[in-house]
């Protein structure tokens, strides 16, 4: 039922991705750039730039964003979720753990600066604003903090951890409740994400919710393994 679902997902993301490639970005493209270089030294030129921008834009953008994240759930579904849903397992391996931490981290970063290309493609920042290289610089200081942030959860993988564990079976009264909370937040961030059309993000974000689940659950399962069980007394 699951793979339907991701088929289905996949398809519907590509037909708009593809309807999308038919469109023009704006409804007059060289009016557009008329009257952005008219405004180019007059004041508060930038807020005028914007709104002149958006009010050129057709639906081209907003549907290749949408058709992307359609194709990222889509995939995400079919790679990472098995026919029947009872099946869905963590990972075999710590090993393999670590790689989805650290894909994670990757997509963050990737995602900030791929944003920051593609929006400079589709003429989203007036030509006399500053260049990337301002934005790019933050970028070894953000990789340095979700690196560390990844790394203060790979304490996680420490006994008592166990691997291959159903992601659908868990127990709210022994659940790890710090890493409960990194999943609610990060799945809200990532509800929000889909809804405004980042696929960037989006695909980093269901990889850290990913992380956080299975590091949740193999903790989980191997302390209610190693909890003494209370005797059963008999009656009378």
């Amino acid at each position: 039922m699951t793979k339907y679902i991701g088929i289905i997902i996949l398809t519907i993301g590509i037909g708009l991705f593809a309807y999308s490639m038919t469109l023009d970005p704006f409804t007059d493209k060289d009016e557009f750039y008329e009257k952005m270089n008219s405004i180019m030294g007059e004041e508060n030129n930038s807020q005028k730039f914007f709104e002149l921008r958006e009010s050129y834009l057709t639906p081209k953008f907003e549907l290749e964003n949408y058709g992307l994240v359609c194709i990222i759930l889509g995939l995400y579904t079919l790679i990472l979720i098995p026919k029947k849903w009872q099946d869905f397992k963590s990972p075999k391996y710590k090993g393999i753990t670590i790689l989805i931490g650290a894909l994670a981290v990757l997509l963050t970063i990737g995602g900030y600066v791929g944003d920051l290309f593609l929006e400079m493609t589709r003429d989203s920042y007036p030509p006399w604003a500053d260049s990337l290289g301002i934005p790019l610089m933050s970028v070894p200081g953000l990789l340095l903090i979700f690196s560390v942030w990844f790394a203060v959860n790979l304490i996680g993988l420490k006994k008592p951890f166990r691997t291959s564990v159903s992601i659908t079976d868990f127990d709210l009264k022994s659940i790890n409740y710090w890493y409960l909370t990194l999943i609610v937040l990060t799945t809200i961030l990532t509800l929000i994400l889909i809804y405004e059309g980042d696929f960037w993000w989006t695909a980093a974000g269901l990889m850290w919710i990913y992380f956080y689940l299975t590091l949740m659950l193999g903790r989980q399962k191997e302390k209610e393994k190693l909890m003494p069980t209370k005797p059963i007394r008999n009656a009378g």
